[in-house]
């Protein structure tokens, strides 16, 4: 079985039966899906992701991190030489409907943005009306602290057993999901992108914590990055993910599973091992 852990429902680029069709291509069984959180993104040189990506890696990774950080300003996202525009209140309707008429191919984290007046509301109504089973927060694109502002919701995770998703942002109050877990020990964190924009600075923290897990999705990793993160945190710490529809571009247009899946796939692990990454980690996450 295969479960990606890791999707964005843009309805204009690749909706409920346009993943069932790649998902079917690539036998994924299901995928978990987040509300839209962007305006269409474009399509980024592979040269320019490549440099950016060594960079995270290399001694000089708090600049890249501030880099990282100061692509977010005014509720816009410098990509490809454009602003697009952010979601501030995402909009969780579309995966609901995709869960209600997918139920054995999705499922739904509600996305939420913990600023805002109606984030309660917005959880409240995810996860009691509309079958959701988790949280997906993004610190670097909504500009909070997770410690400070995602603690009232982090600690409603924590009660009821439901995991918790967020993007760390590269600043010292974006990126701070150190101070969240001091406060909600007991509560199942999953970090995007194998800890983006810190990587190994983040790791130690991670492989420490019982409940602290990372998925290995998106076009700013390469198997190189996620063949590091499974040597450093074991394979019971990481999940599978695409970030869809954004790293399942083709070149030529479309989108498939294909070069990600091969991530994992090439990892000199077990397939026992293997498994625990495809879904196991996940499903144990699951209420």
């Amino acid at each position: 079985m295969i479960i990606d852990a890791h999707a964005h429902l843009e309805i204009e680029e690749l909706d409920a039966a346009g993943y069932v069709r790649i998902m079917d291509e690539a036998d994924i069984d299901k995928t978990l899906l987040f509300a839209s959180l962007c305006g269409p993104i474009p399509k980024l040189p592979t040269g320019l992701i490549a440099f950016f990506r060594r960079l995270l890696q290399s001694p000089l990774q708090p600049l890249a991190g501030r880099i990282y950080e100061s692509l977010v300003r005014n509720g816009t996202l410098a990509s490809g030489g454009q602003r697009v525009p952010l979601i501030e209140d995402p909009d969780n309707d579309d995966v609901a409907r995709a869960i209600s008429e997918y139920p054995d191919r999705f499922i739904g984290f509600v996305a939420v943005n913990p600023k805002l007046a109606n984030a309660m509301e917005t959880f409240e109504r995810g996860i009691e009306d509309q079958g959701m089973v988790g949280v997906k927060c993004h610190a670097w694109w909504h500009r909070f602290d997770p410690s400070l502002d995602l603690l009232p919701i982090a600690r409603q995770c924590e009660a009821r057993d439901l995991p918790l998703l967020i993007h760390l942002g590269g600043g010292p109050r974006t990126g701070n999901f150190a101070g969240l877990l001091e406060q909600c020990p007991k509560l199942k964190l999953i970090l995007a992108h194998v800890g983006l924009p810190f990587f190994q600075r983040c790791w130690e923290r991670v492989r420490a914590e019982k409940n602290c897990f990372v998925d290995a999705s998106g076009p700013y990793l390469d198997g190189r990055i996620v063949g590091r993160a499974v040597e450093a945190l074991g394979p019971d710490k990481v999940l599978f993910g695409s970030d869809g529809p954004f790293s399942l571009r083709l070149p030529g247009g479309g989108h498939s599973y294909a070069s990600i899946l091969q991530w994992t796939l090439d990892l000199p692990i077990s397939d026992h091992d293997r498994q625990k990454i495809f879904h196991q980690n996940l499903e144990k996450l699951l209420p």
